[in-house]
């Protein structure tokens, strides 16, 4: 059986390409007949309101995407907070959808729940304002200079309250985790740019912890689930 990886939080936007390349060199060392799923947040709310008319060869992440289901790799891409508006784009341009949420699978003898969590609770309800149609059409209608200058504000508070809302979403994913059925061995959610793995939870709950400033994913083979980290020289600055 092949392995399966499972990762989030990517937030691909063409005016940060460093980590857009990042993740295309990781993408790109994956095996052929691998399963990959993005669990939210693959492109950033940026790159949804001001960059979403690209093709896909513009964004070295997308194409590795896309190169990698040319090889025979298998994808699937869940919803995120920034990205639920891209289905169409998704379809368009990578052949793949928005799957539903929360998504079963079963790999490896595991049964395993996804979901990206912002929908769980535990954020503060102007961010699940800018998820709305209203705000995202109101925000591609912005001035190139008004709309940059909302977004260093939006990265600069979500840096400033990072560490008091990861923890506040953490206890709604521990509490989500606790009440979720026995059957399930494995709960990978993310929205926290924080990774995080809780085995003595059950069902265990893995947070691959996103791409600012690491390299973060979960992969399934005969061995079990490990959370595989890798920190980058340079840090980038979250924008959960």
């Amino acid at each position: 059986m092949p392995s399966s990886y499972y990762t989030s939080d990517v937030h691909l936007r063409l005016d940060q390409p460093e980590r857009a390349h990042r993740f295309a060199r990781w993408v790109q060392g994956l095996e052929s007949d691998a399963r990959l799923t993005i669990v939210g947040d693959l492109c950033d709310f940026w790159f949804a309101s001001r960059q979403h008319r690209i093709q896909c060869a513009e964004c070295p992440g997308l194409q590795a995407l896309a190169d990698f289901r040319l090889r025979g790799g298998a994808l699937t891409i869940l919803p995120g907070n920034h990205d639920s508006w891209l289905g169409p784009f998704y379809q368009r341009t990578l052949g793949v959808p928005l799957s539903a949420e929360p998504l079963m699978i079963e790999e490896h003898g595991l049964s395993i729940r996804l979901l990206h969590g912002h929908r769980l609770g535990g954020q503060p309800i102007w961010k699940g304002w800018m998820e709305s149609r209203a705000f995202l059409t109101a925000f591609r209608a912005l001035p190139n200079p008004l709309a940059t200058c909302f977004d260093r504000v939006r990265v600069a508070r979500n840096e400033k309250e990072k560490e008091r809302e990861n923890a506040r979403q953490l206890q709604t994913f521990e509490t989500y985790a606790r009440a979720a059925p026995k059957s399930i061995n494995l709960l990978i959610l993310a929205h926290i740019h924080r990774s995080y793995d809780n085995s003595g939870l059950s069902p265990r709950l893995i947070i691959p912890g996103g791409w600012f400033g690491q390299s973060a994913f979960v992969r399934i083979d005969a061995s079990g689930a490990n959370l595989i980290v890798e920190k980058d020289s340079c840090h980038s600055k979250s924008t959960s």
